[in-house]
């Protein structure tokens, strides 16, 4: 795809996002590439924001979206945008990105010096970054401009460093069309970083080859803390593997002894520290004088000693410490990029047995989005009034799979494609855990914004009792999340985009501008909750077959939007940060005790719990059913590629069978033997038993 058709493509997405969200074309466009961009480390999560103002001088201040401070490198972000609409779009002139540029640092200077917050509305989320600016908050160590435009970025504009703003230092991304196409078109969620050692002024990391196979090769290294801290410093949190950065940035905190080591005893850091264990696409390895060094490096991940990593830095730049004399022990696995994906966060998941992360941090990859993922395939959505063509629901296991899917369709099959699941159909795993924890009554879960929600949501699929894994757990849980949990979601999606139309349109009446997705949250949650205080519950069944929101229910919505909002901004005593008292569970105790005024016919929107319940248990049974299919589906695949045949002869050779165990998987090594295997229980059996091979060494044929 050219860059130009590209452009055309991005166009049609943010005309939809505009229309569906209520937007102007600049912001969604800003949306658009911030939810693109929400799992890259140099990114993050994204707060829309609208605040243009007239600063010091007449100077021009502008900002179109705030990402979260990252606890693990202090890190936050400021996002304005530049759309063109006449295609194609043009170039994006130096000149475009220095105003840009200005506009965010406008916001930055005043906001540190001239106490922009007591000039910006409390009801505005730009008004809480600036009161943290103006009260030196420490979290805020270092600020990334981005700079969004689907124009492309001349060729004349060279990339220099940023003025620091007080202690805070500034670093730019310029977003154009070609790096954003770029994004776009990766099956990766982040950018890659390229590291070459030279730059920090090192000759390379000494190391020995340890092992190696067809697709990963390992090496033992020494790395100088010097070397270790200048390049987090340069690339912060974008080093750190995404379920390590989550996971750290919710532990926080410095490690006490690493600081004392490297106060009092540098030259024993080696000795004291467990090292840290890290990942790379590709390596540049040469012999230099007898010795092996890494010269450089690319798309370095940190899997393990993310707190020491952070540690070291803050012993240096904190506190002054010197880190000469001071060797960190690393083990760096090189990993082909086709692999990537699938073994980085299983090594993360192994290396973490030291401070044990948990298993709900490595959720990206359970099981369950894959039935969500297989379920949405073959989903048909109810036929609307006036649509002659079913179409279904796309579930995203992965941002951006449902753009890559038709990035690269001739135009009859991207046609055809989006007749079968059109754009606005579209759910990824953030979104899925934000419906539900709003089910489940928790919008202040919901406020911790996307990553955090996602990890507290994981959690219930985490095993709490040491004798059972989280296996055997997702095999007890599965029934419970078949179609009828999938539709439940759907709606809850059908219900949140409604409410955000509903919201926008009261701008200028009720709605004070900001706060949107808190609103939301906590309206559809008092909704569920009202509904739930009547002996009932809202009748998805009835919006998942009409696949839309009446009258009644759009008007119950509103009213608690509106009350919602109220809760919101009136925090308690001594707590001024909106944000932060939305995610307290104080904030939905007081949103539980504010009385909803719904409308009369809200009842119709009901069913009786009793009804709900035996619909649950129908649906239970349904799951196991299904589960049962697809699980004989499984093994006969296993079967038919020549899996139980190797396990049957490696088990036999190996002795690591009982006789009985043993009988199963020789049954199961031929097509016709597996067909004469009737019994669900032998099916669960034999899954039983392919895992207690694997553990004890099996690898199946390739």
């Amino acid at each position: 795809m050219t860059d130009e058709e590209f452009g055309v493509e991005l166009a049609q997405l943010v005309l939809r996002r505009a229309a569906a969200s209520h937007l102007v074309d600049t912001l969604a466009f800003v949306h658009e590439v911030a939810e693109r961009l929400a799992e890259d480390p140099v990114f993050g999560e994204f707060h829309p924001v609208e605040y243009i103002a007239s600063g010091h001088k007449g100077r021009n201040i502008r900002v179109h979206g705030i990402t979260d401070v990252d606890d693990a490198d202090g890190s936050l972000g400021l996002v304005i945008g530049k759309w063109a609409e006449d295609l194609p779009a043009g170039t994006l002139t130096t000149a475009d990105v220095s105003s840009l540029t200005s506009a965010l640092e406008s916001f930055i200077d005043e906001a540190v010096r001239l106490r922009l917050s007591e000039r910006i509305t409390e009801s505005n989320y730009a008004h809480e970054i600036a009161r943290r600016l103006g009260d030196g908050d420490g979290k805020i160590s270092r600020i990334r401009l981005h700079v969004f435009s689907n124009q492309l970025l001349s060729s004349r504009f060279k990339e220099d460093l940023r003025p620091s703003i007080g202690d805070i230092q500034i670093e730019r991304h310029v977003w154009d069309l070609r790096r954003i196409k770029q994004i776009y078109e990766s099956t990766r969620e982040r950018e890659e970083v390229e590291i070459s050692l030279a730059d920090f002024g090192s000759s390379g990391i000494p190391c020995l080859a340890a092992s190696s196979a067809n697709d990963l090769q390992s090496y033992l290294c020494v790395i100088d803390g010097s070397l270790l801290a200048k390049m987090y410093e340069r690339y912060g949190s974008r080093l750190l593997e995404g379920n390590v950065r989550s996971f750290l940035g919710l532990k926080g905190g410095v490690n006490k002894g690493i600081r004392s080591t490297i106060q009092d005893a540098p030259n024993l850091f080696f000795a004291y520290n467990n090292g840290i264990a890290a990942t790379a696409s590709d390596a540049e390895v040469v012999r230099d004088a007898g010795q092996l060094r890494i010269r450089r490096l690319s798309d370095l991940q940190i899997v393990n000693g993310g707190q020491t990593t952070a540690s070291i830095l803050s012993a240096t730049k904190k506190d002054g410490l010197s880190l000469e004399n001071v060797s960190v022990p690393m083990k760096l696995t090189v990993v082909k990029e086709l692999l990537a994906h699938e073994l980085v966060p299983k090594i993360a998941e192994y290396a973490n047995t030291q401070n044990k992360v948990s298993g709900a941090d490595f959720f990206a990859n359970h099981p369950f989005h894959r039935k969500m993922e297989e379920i949405s395939r073959r989903l048909f959505v109810p036929t609307k009034t006036g649509v002659r063509v079913q179409n279904k629901w796309f579930y995203e296991r992965s941002r951006g799979q449902y753009q890559n899917e038709r990035l690269y369709l001739t135009k009859s099959k991207r046609d055809a494609f989006e007749l079968e699941f059109p754009p606005e159909q579209v759910i990824n795993k953030t979104d899925l855990a934000k419906c539900d924890s709003v089910w489940r009554e928790r919008p202040n879960w919901v406020s911790l914004g996307a990553q955090k929600n996602f990890l507290k949501f994981a959690d219930q699929f985490s095993s709490k009792d040491p004798e059972i894994s989280d296996s055997e757990y997702w095999v007890k849980l599965s029934p419970n999340y078949g179609e009828h949990y999938y539709q439940r979601i759907i709606v809850a999606s059908i219900l949140w985009a409604n409410a955000e139309k509903l919201v926008s349109a009261g701008r200028g009446d009720w709605y004070l501008g900001d706060y949107r997705a808190q609103i939301v949250a906590y309206a559809l949650a008092r909704v569920f909750r009202a509904a739930r205080e009547t002996g009932g519950e809202v009748d998805t069944e009835k919006i998942w077959k009409s696949q839309a929101v009446d009258a009644v229910m759009s008007d119950a919505i509103l009213r608690s939007a509106k009350a919602m909002q109220i809760v919101l901004l009136s925090p308690p005593a001594g707590m001024k940060n909106v944000s932060e008292w939305a995610k307290k569970d104080g904030c939905w105790e007081a949103a539980k005790s504010t009385r909803l005024d719904l409308p009369p016919d809200f009842r119709f929107q009901l069913i009786e719990r009793g009804d709900s319940r035996r619909a649950n248990a129908e649906a239970k049974k349904q799951g196991e059913l299904d589960d049962g299919i697809a699980l004989q589906q499984q093994l006969l695949a296993l079967a038919g590629s020549g899996h139980f045949q190797a396990m049957f002869k490696w088990a036999k050779t190996k002795n690591a069978l009982p006789e009985t165990s043993l009988a199963l998987v020789g049954r199961a090594s031929t097509l016709q033997g597996f067909i004469s295997i009737a019994s669900e229980k032998d099916w669960k059996r034999l899954k039983e038993i392919k895992t207690i091979c694997e553990d004890q060494g099996f690898r199946g044929p390739l």
